[in-house]
């Protein structure tokens, strides 16, 4: 069975050194976009800010806000607002999602309040990563009724305590104390940020020294299904095997990335195995626009239509978007008029309609125009049989055909979007979104201070890009 001492003897171990440079800088990128997407506004952010201010502390600093406040209470603030945000990353698992950023803020907290060092928190962040995916693929949750905060609880505490620098047994107490005392987190808003804090909270008791019970996973709802020991593997995940992808048709908006087989090479994985180069980091998709998995290759499908295509909105006669069965996603809306931005966000007419119109924009920019509602009401959704295959192998396509009234039609597929596992997005790409969420010049200092996130001598150093 594999225990908390498995868990923390590799997480202990890991050193920046023993990144590759296409992990280190794939660390630095979900670093960049955690940072960035708390900027988000979102009721859950908007929730937090008063429980924050009662608790205190000016040990770390709060994103996306002008206050600092201890380690627990900045991991609760922070991880709100990423996972409030409709715009972080997750592990896209036949399970559902399970999104890692949750962790990403207890990560960070433990590693500023210890004055640890930009090294440091990347191998923290990327020892973090991969315990998380190796939960998410290998220790479903919703069979038995639980949110995948759960991996976040285990992954934060292993995190925090490597960002502490703890050695192997108090990292092991960490984990255990996370396990034994964690909640039967649900998919509520706020399971996330809760586990964050729960595990932060895990590994500052084992610094001071509290033992945790010595065999947690015994016994466990989730983690008790963890078969064998978890073994170190040395190779990657995923490995080519040559199979085949379908190809994009006219002006697809993206490729399908050389490495598909990294996520369906999880089927025959033999268990749960925790790789010391932390290519896990690797499987972890980032959204490219805020709202759902199941909007986003739909809109960047769009985007690159509307880029191609000198269109006319007015000249329309309806827009068909072929799509998959989101089975284990949250699934879209197919409001045509949403009257916030986060029902826009989760609209797939109305993502799709401003994309058309103003390509990958901020949707408040489009909010209430009379052209991109009168757009989104054309737009009809089909889910195909061949594109949930697709996504049950992994990918996430979309078709879309615009057809006009003088009878063209303009068409669009994709399989994937940049952003997706395949594609993942590259620091340009990111800087564009985080540009769309603060004010530029912010986003072009954080980018080049999570760029060169190793060569900080503090974590402080980092994150006073954000100020």
């Amino acid at each position: 069975m594999t225990t908390a001492a498995d868990i923390a003897a590799f997480v202990a171990d890991v050193t920046y050194d023993d990144l590759s440079a296409a992990v280190a800088d794939a660390t630095k990128r979900h670093l960049f976009d955690a940072l960035a997407v708390a900027h988000v506004d979102s009721d859950v952010a908007d929730a937090i800010g008063g429980v924050t201010a009662v608790e205190g502390g000016d040990a770390c600093a709060c994103w996306g806000a002008a206050a600092r406040a201890g380690p627990a209470a900045a991991t609760l603030h922070n991880a709100a607002r990423v996972s409030g945000s409709a715009a972080a990353d997750a592990f896209l698992t036949p399970d559902g999602p399970s999104y890692p950023s949750d962790a990403v803020p207890a990560v960070v907290a433990a590693a500023e309040a210890a004055d640890a060092d930009g090294e440091t928190l990347l191998a923290a962040l990327a020892s973090t990563y991969e315990v998380h995916g190796e939960l998410a693929w290998h220790a479903p949750v919703r069979e038995h009724g639980w949110g995948p905060a759960i991996h976040a609880l285990v992954a934060a505490a292993a995190g925090a305590a490597r960002a502490r620098s703890l050695d192997a047994a108090e990292t092991r107490d960490a984990v255990a104390l996370a396990v034994a005392n964690g909640a039967s987190f649900s998919e509520a808003d706020f399971a996330g940020p809760l586990a964050a804090r729960a595990g932060l909270t895990a590994a500052s008791l084992a610094a001071a020294g509290v033992s945790g019970p010595a065999d947690p996973f015994a016994g466990h709802p989730v983690l008790g299904d963890l078969g064998g020991a978890p073994g170190l593997t040395g190779d990657a995940a995923g490995t080519d095997d040559g199979g085949e992808a379908a190809t994009d048709a006219e002006g697809a908006a993206c490729e399908f990335g050389e490495d598909t087989d990294s996520i369906e090479a999880h089927a025959d994985e033999g268990g749960f195995a925790l790789d010391p180069a932390c290519e896990r980091v690797h499987d972890a998709a980032a959204r490219r626009v805020t709202g759902p998995f199941a909007v986003q290759s739909a809109v960047a499908a769009a985007a690159d239509l509307g880029a191609r295509v000198d269109l006319d909105p007015a000249t329309v006669e309806r827009v068909v978007v072929r799509t998959f069965d989101p089975l284990t996603l949250p699934a879209p809306t197919d409001d045509p008029t949403p009257d916030t931005v986060a029902d826009a966000a989760r609209s797939l007419p109305y993502s799709v309609a401003a994309a058309l119109v103003a390509g990958q924009t901020a949707l408040p920019d489009t909010l209430g125009d009379p052209t991109v509602r009168d757009l989104a009401a054309s737009v009809a959704v089909e889910e195909t049989p061949g594109l949930t295959a697709q996504f049950e192998a992994g990918l996430l396509p979309a078709v879309i055909d615009v057809e006009r009234d003088d009878g063209d039609v303009h068409h669009a597929e994709v399989g994937a979007y940049p952003g997706h596992p395949t594609q993942p997005m590259d620091w340009d790409t990111l800087a564009a979104k985080a540009a769309r969420l603060l004010p530029a010049e912010r986003a072009t200092t954080l980018r080049a201070a999570c760029e060169h996130a190793d060569e900080a001598e503090r974590v402080a150093d980092v994150l006073s890009a954000l100020a």
